[in-house]
């Protein structure tokens, strides 16, 4: 369950959007690498379908996703240097 939890908090944190959220909880839950690659091919196939300004609106989401990564990976480093009391 504990799995779960962490993978819940990372995706909110990373975006508001329904759609990324519910592909990057899927693309975290995973279990294997060929798993990931299935959900990511279909998840851009299935975005090619989209009018030309909705898949330009996905990539700018991703876009901010990825800008969120590095403060969150600050913040995670921060957590995990922080000595237990």
């Amino acid at each position: 369950m504990k799995k779960y939890a962490q993978i819940q908090d990372v995706v909110s944190r990373l975006t508001d959007h329904k759609t990324f959220r519910t592909f990057f909880t899927l693309y975290l839950m995973a279990e294997s690498d060929v798993e990931r690659r299935h959900i990511n091919d279909r998840f851009w196939k299935d975005a090619e379908t989209l009018p030309p300004a909705e898949q330009q609106l996905l990539r700018a989401e991703l876009t901010r996703c990825f800008l969120r990564l590095p403060g969150m990976a600050a913040d995670l480093i921060e957590r995990t240097a922080a000595p237990v009391v």
